[in-house]
């Protein structure tokens, strides 16, 4: 049987915010429709549709393109989800009506449901990526922006699987049980015991250490709106935090579930533990082609290119540079253009979008503004 093979320039895995923001800059670009294909395994914007019902976006959207300030969920300059939503802190659903909005006003050309299975790099300028279906795509360039939600993190301690990871939670109102222990005390962690104690349930909110960096960047510290809910907690009696205390084992039992410390202490629950503690990095089927450095983000050099191999480009939450992590849609979204003018120089695209990019905050070349906190007040 012959094997269909589609013949391409620019592939782009992934159908989230970082796959369709780079996307749409390239098309803003002139590339021609049978020279970008964006191929994502299940739907457009399907991650953030796997939400919790309750969850939302922890960054405020605001309509003020008008004043030349790009809403801080966007994935391109001329776009806000908070005038398309009416929305300033946008549920999972909502954003993903967004990014399927952005989509189909740049008519960028995406295959759903078709999971990238191969990746092989065929030559110095090419690559030979093999899709679920049997269908092979040869093309020039890859954009790796599959995302983090599909892998949650589940080997940070022994006996995960006695616990529901958050990313698998439908509605918080599914919880039944009366009491039930949080592991991770940052984003997630605090919205879960947040949504938990708003239906009367008593919840041990986990934090494996007590100490805080002192600066503002969510990557690190929580962020003002997840710090406010926590600090609404305070006084409530049904929330008891501990901090320094770091699970090594979660066991089940008939009479619940028992979390242990790495220093031997012991807390009990009758409700599965739910395990707030983030994402694992994984690029699928183009993870070998990626250096991996100690901390275990992958290797990228100053154009967010596989320092491994040529034409491999990384965009998305799991993009480190130095100590500069672009772990939320406002971060990773300034490095968009970078890839992009490399791929649009290599075609001959008009880049002279990039202008209104770096006038819009997203082009963000020298990252050394990133290092420390500047704000005096």
């Amino acid at each position: 049987m012959r094997t269909n093979i589609i013949n391409t320039r620019v592939m782009v895995i992934g159908g989230g915010p970082a796959g369709l923001g780079c996307a749409a800059l390239l098309k803003q670009m002139g590339i021609k429709d049978e020279d970008m294909l964006v191929v994502e395994a299940n739907t457009i914007g399907s991650t953030f549709d796997s939400w919790p019902r309750e969850m939302k976006m922890i960054t405020p959207s605001f309509p003020s393109n008008g004043y030349h300030q790009t809403d801080l969920n966007a994935i391109t300059p001329d776009t806000s989800p908070a005038f398309s939503l009416g929305r300033e802190h946008p549920t999972g659903p909502q954003y993903a009506h967004y990014l399927r909005l952005v989509a189909k006003h740049h008519e960028l050309n995406v295959i759903e449901k078709e999971r990238v299975i191969k990746v092989v790099k065929t030559s110095a300028e090419s690559f030979l990526a093999e899709l679920q279906s049997g269908i092979q795509i040869s093309t020039q360039f890859i954009i790796w922006a599959g995302g983090e939600f599909g892998t949650p993190n589940e080997t940070s301690f022994e006996g995960s699987r006695h616990c529901l990871h958050n990313s698998l939670v439908n509605s918080w109102d599914d919880f039944k049980q009366d009491d039930y222990i949080v592991i991770g005390c940052y984003e997630s962690g605090v919205d879960a015991a947040y949504n938990l104690a708003q239906r009367g349930k008593r919840v041990i909110l986990l934090d494996a250490s007590s100490d805080k960096d002192d600066t503002y960047d969510p990557s690190r510290a929580l962020s003002p709106y997840t710090a406010e809910r926590l600090a609404s907690m305070a006084n409530n009696g049904n929330v008891e935090l501990v901090q320094d205390f770091r699970v090594l084992e979660v066991r089940g039992n008939n009479d619940g579930f028992e979390c242990v410390s790495t220093t031997g202490d012991v807390l009990r629950s009758p409700g599965a533990p739910i395990n707030c503690t983030g994402f694992s990095t994984n690029l699928g089927p183009v993870s070998d082609l990626f250096a991996f450095n100690s901390n275990g983000f992958p290797d990228v050099n100053m154009f967010d290119e596989s320092t491994r191999c040529r034409n491999l480009f990384l965009a998305g939450p799991k993009l480190v540079h130095e100590k500069t992590l672009l772990c939320f849609i406002y971060k990773f979204r300034g490095r968009f253009a970078v890839p992009c003018s490399i791929i649009g120089e290599e075609l001959e695209l008009d880049t002279s979008i990039l202008n209104h990019y770096q006038q819009a905050g997203m082009f963000l070349r020298d990252m050394t503004c990133c290092e420390s906190q500047q704000c005096f007040c």
